[in-house]
């Protein structure tokens, strides 16, 4: 079941969804924008890279200190949330991009699925693949809406959350990463 503005708003006084900040006014009728922060992992063109050995990520870490990002066509990056999130076991969330974006050609996808539990250690930020599909430059500004984030109540609590679990790669982000697939 998808939470609505009413729902979000309750879950989050009773500490099952953080969202750090949180600004009431970016709630809408069944999610939360989220703002974009400012650091930009940017993937060397024309290089290959091996999934399974990422020993030697053609990879530069870019951060614009307030400034805007320069994202050219067919040019994809790694960025992340400015804001940490933390959501309780019973309770899951998706990202969306926003079709003004996308309009845009500025196509925002999240590994789509945040786990029950996620945030529940450490507060995490979310990891976003952006990629412009569009055929002029477009301007990224930290701070600017991204992504909004869709919650849903599971039948029954996650019996252990994402954090929790020994396996869990991503704890406590607080910047975009890559990791081997193993």
């Amino acid at each position: 079941m998808i939470l609505s503005d009413r729902d979000i708003l309750r879950e989050i006084e009773r500490g099952n969804i953080r969202i750090e900040p949180f600004d009431r006014k970016r709630v809408g009728p069944c999610s939360v924008d989220l703002t974009l922060d400012d650091i930009f992992m940017v993937f060397e063109r024309g290089s290959v890279i091996d999934p399974l050995n990422l020993s030697e990520i053609p990879i530069r870490k870019v951060r614009t200190d307030g400034g805007k990002f320069r994202i050219m066509p067919g040019q994809f990056v790694l960025a992340s949330t400015a804001e940490k999130i933390a959501i309780s076991r019973e309770i899951a969330a998706t990202l969306e991009g926003l079709s003004s974006l996308a309009r845009l050609g500025i196509i925002v996808h999240a590994a789509g699925l945040v786990n029950p539990g996620t945030g529940l250690i450490s507060p995490s930020k979310l990891v976003l693949e952006i990629s412009n599909r569009g055929s002029s430059d477009v301007l990224l500004t930290p701070g600017m809406r991204i992504v909004q984030i869709i919650f849903h109540r599971l039948t029954s609590p996650a019996e252990i959350g994402y954090d929790e679990r020994k396996s869990s790669k991503y704890v406590g982000q607080e910047e975009p990463i890559v990791k081997k697939i193993e």
